[in-house]
């Protein structure tokens, strides 16, 4: 019955940390568009020229971000699971 416990302690911190690393991850990735949403609704069309390009660099890192952080919380339920 120990074991059992031990496990379900397990899995709900597992659970816990990984809502915590999503939720640190969405933060950061809100402020960091921050500026480049105000920059949409700029009265200065130069601006907002500039603005399309940094979005589009900010998708390709945010892909990057969450592609990274994806893989390494699988890297390490496969390294508890397994072994």
């Amino acid at each position: 019955m120990r074991n059992y416990t031990s496990s379900s302690s397990l899995t709900g911190l597992i659970s816990r940390s990984t809502d915590i690393i999503v939720g640190i991850s969405a933060f950061i990735i809100a402020i960091l568009w921050i500026p480049i949403a105000f920059s949409f609704f700029s009265a200065d069309e130069q601006r907002k020229y500039q603005s399309y390009g940094r979005a589009k660099n900010a998708a390709i890192g945010t892909l990057i971000y969450v592609l990274a952080i994806s893989g390494t919380l699988f890297a390490i339920f496969k390294y508890i699971a397994v072994g």
